[in-house]
């Protein structure tokens, strides 16, 4: 199975925003207002430190993940110990994205229902979706875009009307530090699941041009995201700092005279489709990792152990929705900068290190 460059694109751009249009406003508004929008641009950096990685990556190993080339470099036992510690990324990162799924569909239109069975099902579709291969879940990435180009722009449009500018006055008005503390968690977070990419190299019909592809979902996402922060902070102003969801908000406070109102049922089907996209695409590179690893020939008997074990952690490393933001605004930052960018960089400094001795070994033997 491959994919082509524009199915990369949409993949990616479904990446970032599945979790980004629902957490990201009221993330940002805990540092800065006024200069929201110039923090939620800090999704720019993440992306282009991905690019940077997989530019390397694609030029030192062609064809091939990002566990297989640890393996590679490493040799087989800390190779694999290096594909063990991505496994264990790729399952917190996917029990985090199935926590603020079962989280926010809990808050917004299932109050009653038990948040461990609405994770259940999410992670059941998620899995078959896996299961069918990246091709199958490409597909359904573009299935979802014409009616994202629908909805979006009326939901956008619709929204204006409640827009106050005074909200975001003076422009650059806040001190340069709060701007930058709000753009850490859309950096190093955000930005940089970006680089899950490269757990499906080889299924790229054109490797080498990932790094572009990635700055251009990364323009992308942060155009959309950039826009939504701003129509959020400038309809909801100061309260947007003490909401979990304010872009629900937002949509639930559109209204158009006695026949467009309840828009907010809209937002909550597309955030449902994108996270349940999003574990997907995680799962995916967890798959990729645990067949690399475990020297498997067949890819069959992988979905069904990985989302049992990220849907087990989903519901029991965070109590609620407080634990998931706790933990993404302290610790994911952090995490994923060491995983995603610092130690594939350690990787391909040792490669380097390991083709110049063997470039001296050869000048000797001549």
């Amino acid at each position: 199975m491959q994919i082509s460059r524009y199915q990369l694109v949409l993949m990616l751009i479904w990446t970032v925003l599945g979790t980004g249009i629902v957490t990201m406003p009221g993330t940002i508004a805990q540092f800065t207002l006024r200069d929201a929008w110039v923090s939620s641009m800090g999704l720019v950096l993440g992306a282009v430190l991905c690019a940077a990685i997989a530019w390397v990556h694609v030029r030192l190993f062609p064809g091939r993940t990002l566990t297989q080339a640890a393996i590679d470099v490493l040799g087989p036992a800390w190779g694999r110990a290096y594909g063990v510690w991505y496994i264990v990324y790729g399952i917190i990162t996917t029990a985090t994205i199935g926590r603020e799924l079962s989280a926010f569909i809990g808050i917004s239109v299932l109050p009653n229902t038990p948040d461990n069975l609405v994770s259940a099902i999410a992670f059941a579709v998620s899995m078959y979706l896996a299961y069918l291969g990246i091709e199958v879940v490409a597909r359904v990435n573009e299935f979802i875009l014409p009616l994202a180009a629908l909805v979006s722009p009326v939901l956008f449009l619709l929204s204006v009307r409640l827009f106050d500018p005074s909200a975001l006055e003076p422009i650059l008005g806040d001190p340069a530090s709060a701007a930058w503390r709000g753009a850490v968690v859309p950096a190093f977070a955000y930005g940089l699941e970006f680089s899950i990419a490269l757990q499906w190299t080889p299924a790229l019909r054109s490797p080498r041009t990932l790094p572009v592809d990635i700055l251009l979902a990364g323009a992308i996402s942060a155009l959309v995201l950039s826009t939504l922060v701003v129509l959020t902070v400038g309809a909801l102003g100061e309260p947007t700092r003490y909401l979990n969801y304010p872009v629900l908000e937002l949509a639930r406070a559109i209204r158009q005279g006695k026949f467009v109102e309840r828009l907010d049922t809209l937002y909550v089907m597309g955030v449902a489709i994108t996270l349940v996209l999003k574990l997907s695409a995680f799962q995916l590179a967890v798959i990729e990792a645990v067949k690399d690893v475990s020297a498997s020939a067949e890819r069959t008997w992988i979905p069904i152990p990985v989302a049992l074990l990220a849907w087990s952690c989903n519901n029991y490393v965070f109590r609620n929705v407080f634990d998931v933001t706790d933990f993404i605004l302290r610790d994911v930052p952090g995490y994923f900068l060491t995983t995603v960018v610092l130690m594939p960089i350690g990787l391909y400094m040792l490669r380097a290190v390991q083709s110049r001795k063997r470039a001296l070994r050869r000048l000797k033997r001549t």
